[in-house]
């Protein structure tokens, strides 16, 4: 530091050094070549330095390029810094280097790199000082150190550096060299000159000549109107949100995402990390009022590079043409990568006659180097596809006019064009020109013969495929079907009755080959239309289950051809499908038959003449008839068949018994408690018989009813009907509801002349007792109810007209006893 303020004193108060260096040349990598061709410096003042230094300062690649001092120079050493690619040169024991030993030294200074493919620029800078000098700008960088410096402090520490008389500031960093040279080839990183203090997410540049000037609009998915080099997810802002905020550029810490990238920090950086400021980059240039330097100098090795190759391909065998540009020189042209004897020079390379895709390296030489970056270029060899060239397509002439001509759909044909199997794109031409031009390309799916019996195709292919030109003729045959054939398939409708069934249309094939001469690859196919039959185009693919679509008949045209040849021996409508409905009938749900005798079972609702097979429980055939008379219970069933053999599905019926009822005492119960009574018929569980019956009360033809309760009936003698549903018998009985009279007038008008027990009838009582009491339990008479009634006499006398009381009683032939009383009136 002592020695550049020595030189800015001298620079201010005597003449500034003047160096000079020549020797822009050409390099051919991997070989050793000096960085001057010539070097001086002059200073009127001095006659040493007290270093002096050359930097790789653009193009620089670490660990593969180096700068050495070749051949004895005693009173020089030279120090090699591989961070940023620079040679520095000093003295005996690191003091002073005299000028004249200094100016031999950088004369044998050879630059020399590993690299297959080194930059296609380098500059080499030749500078007074330790300060990085940059060709392309003319300026100089200086890293400074100074752990935890705040942004704004490092502006102003900066702004009051000089070099050699140039004001210094925060470094702009406009390009990709000057990134490369404040960042990758510095001696260390720290804070640079951009800001977005003043808006957030506007970036400028707010130092040295280019204050003001934007360089990055937005966050991490913003972009540059000129250069940024931020890193990964840079400028992110953190905690902007919350706290300060990050307004300042930084170059990031060596290791972290890119190397000599950018982030945004706080003013203050962080604490600690790699996110803690540790110095500051000073530019020096470019100001008002600096002087004029001569401390510099550079010179630049290109090395000659491929700029542009272009590959070429051929369609099956022969020779390719590639070509190539380079920056400078010549074009070497090599069939290796590495290594082996140039084939060609030149920029346009025709190759020896290839059958396979061959890779070739161009490399740009100069000056006869063999060395350098070679880079592939391909001589593709496509591969002509496999066609059939000059075969027959015949078709057949049944369009309804005998002349020879007929149209073709010629995309059913491809596959006697490609053998390969390949994906290949096939069109049609008249002429062989027109294929190779891809002109005037004729209609594939519908083409008529009379335009012409020749055609020219194409098979375009595709990858690795080019194409193939090759013909085929067009010939239309007169063999055709028998006149008037048809062939029929019949089937019988599925259950769902909509006249459509399946067929298997291969049934048909061997009728329908026996119209042609045997010995022939013949194949058959089938189709919807006639349209699609003569063109050969959407042939039924599931002919083994095809359904009709006309429902119930359906006129399918047939094919016959040599598919191997392409040859039509017939088509036409020769295929009749027939779907014969189901036959449709109905038997009732349940028969029943009386005993002893027979139900006669006869289908109903039929539409057509139908041959009937019975079968019983067993589903054993018990008849073939119209119907079919039954005397047995159980579960049948009935199947009819049509002419046409389509049998129906098997409907089921029941057949029951049934019998006249027989009612008895046993089963009829009646309850005489109360004014009247009620009547309870036993039949639930068959009490009464087989049948299914209803009943009525006094009237064989009055109102039925299903259940056996009658309720409110008045005391006497009634007569109850039992009647089968099914007509098999009817059966009745007496059955009484006990009760006495209200009233009597013993007047001998035979009107209510006694006071009678009613309801009692011999088949329900064996035997009973009728008692009479005046009001006071005089028992004034004593009767057997099922004899006689009271006349009112006592001991021969008419008593007079009051109200009397009875007490009855009654034994059934169960020995069960009924007792009941009451009272009644005599009138007069």
């Amino acid at each position: 530091m002592f020695f550049l303020w020595a030189i800015s004193i001298s620079a201010q108060n005597n003449s500034a050094p003047e160096v000079t260096a020549n020797g822009d040349q050409t390099y051919c990598p991997q070989t050793t070549v000096p960085v001057a061709t010539s070097f001086n410096i002059i200073d009127v003042d001095d006659t040493e330095v007290e270093s002096f230094h050359i930097q790789i300062s653009t193009g620089y690649e670490r660990g593969e390029d180096i700068l050495r001092l070749e051949n004895n120079h005693p009173m020089v050493t030279t120090t090699w810094n591989s961070l940023e690619g620079k040679l520095t040169f000093k003295g005996p024991s690191g003091g002073p280097v005299a000028y004249t030993d200094l100016i031999g030294a950088v004369n044998d200074v050879v630059f020399e790199s590993t690299s297959e493919s080194p930059a296609e620029e380098k500059f080499f800078s030749f500078t007074i000082g330790s300060a990085n000098y940059l060709p392309e700008t003319q300026h100089y960088y200086e890293y400074v150190p100074n752990l935890g410096i705040r942004w704004d402090d490092a502006r102003i520490a900066a702004e009051n550096r000089t070099f050699f008389g140039l004001q210094g500031y925060l470094a702009t960093i406009t390009s990709e060299a000057e990134a490369q040279l404040t960042g990758e080839q510095a001696a260390g990183t720290g804070w640079i000159g951009g800001s977005d203090e003043q808006a957030e997410g506007t970036w400028k540049w707010v130092t040295g000549p280019e204050a003001g000037l934007i360089f990055w609009n937005g966050n991490v998915t913003g972009s540059s109107p000129n250069f940024a080099f931020w890193n990964n997810q840079e400028p992110n802002n953190l905690n902007g949100e919350t706290g300060s905020g990050e307004d300042y550029a930084h170059i990031t810490a060596p290791g972290v995402g890119i190397a000599g990238s950018w982030n945004d920090l706080p003013m203050e950086g962080n604490s600690t990390g790699d996110y803690q400021p540790k110095g500051y980059i000073v530019e020096y240039g470019g100001l008002p009022g600096d002087p004029i330097l001569t401390l510099s100098a550079s010179t630049k090795l290109t090395t000659p590079k491929i700029s542009q190759v272009s590959s070429g391909s051929i369609c099956g065998p022969g020779m390719v043409t590639l070509e190539a540009q380079s920056t400078r020189g010549d074009i070497v042209w090599f069939d290796v990568a590495t290594g082996g004897t140039p084939l060609f020079t030149g920029s346009t390379f025709r190759t020896p006659s290839l059958t396979n895709t061959t890779t070739f390296y161009a490399m740009a030489s100069y000056n006869g180097c063999l060395t350098g970056d070679r880079i592939a270029v391909e001589a593709e060899v496509k591969l002509q596809p496999l066609v059939n060239d000059g075969f027959i397509i015949s078709n057949c002439d049944e369009d309804g006019v005998l002349d020879g001509f007929t149209d073709f759909d010629l995309t059913q044909y491809l596959h006697l064009i490609n053998l390969d199997n390949a994906d290949l794109d096939i069109t049609f031409y008249l002429t062989e020109s027109d294929a190779e031009n891809q002109v005037n390309e004729q209609s594939a799916t519908l083409f008529n013969n009379s335009l012409a019996n020749e055609l020219y195709f194409r098979a375009e292919g595709s990858g690795v495929y080019c194409h193939s030109i090759g013909r085929l003729f067009l010939n239309v045959t007169t063999t055709s079907f028998p006149q008037d054939y048809l062939y029929e398939l019949s089937t019988c409708d599925q259950d769902t009755a909509d006249g459509v069934s399946v067929f298997d249309l291969n049934e048909a094939e061997t009728n329908l080959l026996a119209q042609f001469p045997s010995g022939q690859n013949l194949t058959v196919s089938f189709y919807q239309n006639k349209d699609d039959a003569f063109l050969k185009r959407n042939s039924i693919e599931n002919a083994t289950a095809y359904n009709n679509t006309q429902a119930y008949s359906e006129l399918l045209y047939v094919r016959i051809e040599d598919e191997l040849s392409g040859t039509c021996y017939g088509v036409g409508p020769h295929l009749l499908l027939t779907v014969y409905p189901i036959p449709s009938f109905e038997v009732e749900e349940k028969y029943v038959f009386c005993s002893g005798d027979e139900v006669q079972v006869t289908p109903i609702n039929t539409d057509g003449n139908y041959q009937y097979i019975w079968y019983n429980a067993q589903n054993e055939v018990i008849g073939n008839d119209m119907q079919i008379n039954i005397s047995e219970v159980g579960t049948f069933g009935v199947e009819a068949v049509s002419v046409n053999g389509c049998r129906s599905e098997k409907i089921r019926f029941e057949v029951g018994e049934s019998g006249p009822p027989m009612l008895s005492p046993e089963f009829v119960e009646v309850d005489n408690v109360g004014e009247t009574g009620t009547i309870t018929i036993m039949h639930a569980n068959g009490e009464l018989g087989l049948g299914d019956y209803e009943f009525s009360l006094d009237d064989p033809f009055g109102p039925k009813q299903d259940e056996g309760f009658f309720r409110d009936v008045e005391p006497g003698t009634h007569t109850l009907y039992a009647r089968d549903k099914n007509g098999c018998g009817i059966d009745q009985m007496k059955v009484g509801v006990i009760g006495v009279s209200k009233f009597f007038t013993p007047n001998n008008d035979g009107i209510n002349d006694e006071v009678k027990v009613l309801g009692i009838t011999g088949e329900f009582y064996r035997e009973g007792n009728f008692l009479v009491y005046d009001r006071y339990g005089k028992l004034l008479a004593q009767r057997n109810p099922m004899l006689a009634g009271w006349n009112g006499l006592y001991n021969g006398s008419p008593l007079p007209p009051s109200d009397y009381w009875y007490v009855l009683e009654l034994v059934d032939f169960d020995g069960t006893f009924y007792y009941k009383k009451g009272h009644f009136t005599l009138k007069q």
